[in-house]
């Protein structure tokens, strides 16, 4: 499926794996944290640190969990906007009604497997934007052509 990157089946398919685990808990994720909002008048915002190790007194254990759940959310959502083809995440995964495969098949104008294949290729993008794949593990297999020049 991804003939640039020396990747075997079996990593292929752990990676969408991970990527389809992350982007399947952004709904609950992001109603975690839109429920998890504190009271904006009780509480104070100055100088808030989300590190564990560094709490104050001043620091309620809400304000912190809110702050930790947007923290994850904005990094899922920055990964979605680096990829390229990204309204196949969107329609998949961030829409608040989950649209069934053959909706999203049919959105997309593809046939099944072309909008699978497409969908995965997405997948794998969305996978290097989050993080999950480390590039510097793989070899890239790079083919050259010659081209010659009529005269």
């Amino acid at each position: 499926m991804f003939e640039l990157f020396d990747i075997s089946k079996e990593e292929q398919e752990k990676i969408l794996k991970q990527a389809r685990r992350v982007l399947s808990g952004y709904r609950h994720l992001k109603r975690a944290y839109t429920l998890s909002m504190p009271q904006a008048h009780t509480q104070h915002y100055g100088g808030v640190s989300t590190s564990k190790t560094s709490k104050t007194s001043n620091e309620s254990p809400e304000l912190i969990r809110y702050l930790e759940l947007g923290e994850k959310v904005e990094k899922i959502e920055q990964a979605i906007e680096r990829v390229e083809n990204n309204e196949y995440l969107k329609n998949k995964y961030m829409k608040a009604n989950e649209l069934s495969s053959w909706e999203l098949v049919e959105l997309s104008g593809y046939a099944k497997t072309t909008y699978a294949r497409k969908f995965n290729v997405v997948l794998f993008d969305f996978a290097i934007a989050y993080g999950i794949v480390d590039l510097s593990k793989y070899e890239f297999t790079v083919e050259t052509v010659s081209i010659s020049r009529a005269q």
